[in-house]
């Protein structure tokens, strides 16, 4: 999904969970009176007793009283609760809505926390790689300039691939770096 079209995306949802968000102000959370569920808060409202619920929804009265615990402990299933809107003469609207906020508030938080992961990883990574780089680069150069001395000074020097020689050709650079220091002196 392109950018433009995220943008679009949340501002629909935005106005969208508006009356959601103003619900959950007005409620202290939606969970209809004093904490006791949609399902108990609506049917007591409209004055629909037990019994007629469950005949409504063909199920047994402690069916409802089961129906409306579990909604009060957030345990209940959607499609149950679907059911017993219906059997209310309700639909059930069915949203998430951000805690605090609006959904591109949520989103600018989610980029910077990914922006943030990813230059922790980056960083990791780096923090990886650089002993073994130095160790790398420092043995390549060193040996870069004691070829470049010795090729000055006449010797033939051939590259290395292994670490067979390194010792010698170090001794060897010494001595020749010796040797240049005595002859630029006298």
């Amino acid at each position: 999904m392109q950018g433009y079209e995220r943008e679009k995306l949340r501002r629909e949802l935005d106005e969208a969970l508006l009356p959601f968000r103003l619900a959950r102000k007005q409620r202290g959370g939606g969970a209809g009176r004093n904490g006791e569920g949609w399902l108990k808060s609506l049917r007591l409202a409209m004055g629909i007793p037990v019994d007629e619920l469950a005949r409504r929804m063909g199920v047994r009265r402690r069916e409802i009283h089961r129906l409306e615990k579990s909604e009060k402990s957030s345990r209940i299933m959607l499609a149950s609760l679907s059911r017993a809107a219906k059997g209310l003469g309700c639909e059930l609207v069915y949203a998430l809505a951000p805690k605090e906020g609006t959904l591109e508030e949520l989103a600018a938080k989610q980029r910077t926390e990914h922006r943030k992961a990813l230059a922790k990883k980056r960083e990791e990574r780096e923090a990886k790689k650089k002993p073994w780089l130095e160790a790398i680069g420092w043995r390549e150069k060193f040996l870069g300039a004691m070829r470049t001395a010795l090729r000055r000074e006449g010797v033939r020097v051939r590259l290395r691939k292994t670490e067979r020689g390194v010792a010698k050709q170090q001794e060897e650079f010494r001595e020749a770096k010796e040797l240049v220091k005595a002859g630029t002196r006298g």
